[in-house]
């Protein structure tokens, strides 16, 4: 459910460019003078994610798909304006930049909440907390073959029992965001936001007619059964480790990301 947020009387504004600094958000004279402008006492932070979040923002503007996965992973408390390109997240336009931060500035944006993921990569022999991989993702978690075309088995378990084991390219768990994206290149089921849930679909299946499913977060398991070939962890598409045939994925809820959403006038 969306609700009102206000920036506060002295609010941080952080900004966050994407990783390589290809699609960098300029602080130009539009956005100074939003900022000279507001009601309040702005301080504007821009740079790398660690220096933005070292400042403790009130709220972080990001560029860009992977900026706004790497917030979540930050697991950052305040809400997010999302620019550019975001696959099923609503976000502002570079060119609406100026006009949205006054919004948001302004006390006319809504805060809206997204799921997060906590995924775990641990061995099936050894339970230790020393042999786990622990991420966060906000999109999709994906399993799959390091070389194209060849097949592997993998397994889904739900709440301690069997869902499908079958053969394929890989496996792919997406939030109701990730949905609208990669996942539903392969047919994934594209979720609602309401909806408390993940989209699991195969990627490239060994037979041609497959099942797709959509299932609660709180016991969701995923082994390889057997290896053709090595099979990568892959979430919010950062290659995490590989996954063998003595290990498992679990998924989990882990929280949400509030992101702003921002009136069109």
């Amino acid at each position: 459910m969306d609700a009102a947020w206000s920036a506060g009387d002295s609010p941080v504004v952080g900004v966050v460019g994407e990783a390589d600094g290809s699609g960098a958000i300029e602080i130009d004279d539009d956005l100074e003078s939003v900022l000279a402008a507001a009601d309040a006492d702005v301080t504007i932070v821009d740079g790398g994610l660690e220096d933005v979040l070292a400042a403790e923002p009130s709220v972080v503007v990001t560029a860009g798909e992977p900026a706004l996965s790497a917030v979540a992973r930050a697991d950052v408390d305040g809400p997010v304006l999302p620019v550019g390109s975001v696959s099923g997240i609503e976000s502002v336009d570079r060119d609406r930049l100026s006009d949205a931060l006054e919004a948001v500035l302004d006390g006319r944006a809504r805060s809206r909440e997204r799921t997060v993921l906590g995924v775990a990569l641990e061995s099936t022999r050894d339970e230790t907390a020393a042999t786990a991989t622990r991420v966060r993702a906000l999109f999709d978690v994906t399993l799959i073959t390091d070389e194209p075309a060849r097949i592997s088995e993998y397994g889904v378990r739900d709440r301690g029992g069997s869902v499908a084991t079958f053969r394929a390219d890989g496996v792919v768990a997406a939030t109701p965001a990730g949905s609208h994206g990669y996942a539903s290149a392969v047919d994934a089921p594209q979720l609602s936001r309401a909806v408390d849930a993940v989209a699991v679909a195969p990627i490239g299946p060994f037979v041609t007619q497959t099942r797709q499913w959509v299932l609660p977060t709180d016991e969701l398991t995923f082994t390889v059964e057997r290896e053709a070939c090595d099979v990568t962890l892959v979430v919010d598409g950062r290659s995490i480790n590989p996954v063998t045939v003595d290990s498992a994925v679990t998924v989990s809820a882990a929280g949400t990301l509030s992101t702003l959403v921002v009136p069109n006038k």
